[in-house]
This record gives structure tokens, C-alpha cells and sequence, in this order.
């Protein structure tokens, strides 16, 4: 049975770094290898993950795909609304 949850609060997360410029790094290195990849946070630690899915499965799902591609990462839960704290 399916439960009505908010869209797009799964994530995969494929790297965490303690500066803005390793994370960039990552995201460029990624787009050469055609995954469009995005950092999330304002502050250390910038993560470096994908695209919002609606379920969990859809996540795992393309983590599978990418692990044959030899890139590892990991399925998180992350409310599009992160971020939306500014000081």
C-alpha cells in the first residue's frame, strides 16, 4: 500500500567535503562523465548529490545503476525545503 508522502524527499548523496571548492570540483568532474550532480549546503560540510526521487526504491535504483558505472554513493532523505533557513 502506498502512502501519500512529499515529492522528492529522497536523495543520493555521493561525497561530503569541508570546502566549497572540492565539492565543485566533484560536480564538474561528474558532468564530464554525464551525471548532473548538485551541492547541497551552505556550509561544511557540502554534499555532493543528485537529483530528488519519490521513492526510496527509485533512488536505490539508480545507486545500482551508477555502483556499474563505478560511481558509489548512497540514498538519503533530504525535503526540497533544505536550505531555506538563511540567517
Amino acid at each position: 500500500m502506498k502512502h501519500a508522502a512529499a515529492r522528492g524527499v529522497w536523495t543520493i548523496q555521493l561525497a561530503a567535503y569541508n570546502t566549497r571548492s572540492d565539492a565543485d570540483a566533484l560536480v564538474r568532474k561528474l558532468a564530464a562523465r554525464g551525471v548532473k550532480a548538485r551541492i547541497s549546503g551552505d556550509a561544511k560540510p557540502f554534499r555532493v548529490r543528485l537529483d530528488y526521487y519519490d521513492t526510496r526504491q527509485e533512488a536505490a535504483a539508480r545507486v545500482a545503476e551508477l555502483k556499474q558505472r563505478g560511481i558509489i554513493g548512497f540514498v538519503t532523505d533530504e525535503p526540497r525545503s533544505s536550505g531555506a533557513s538563511h540567517p
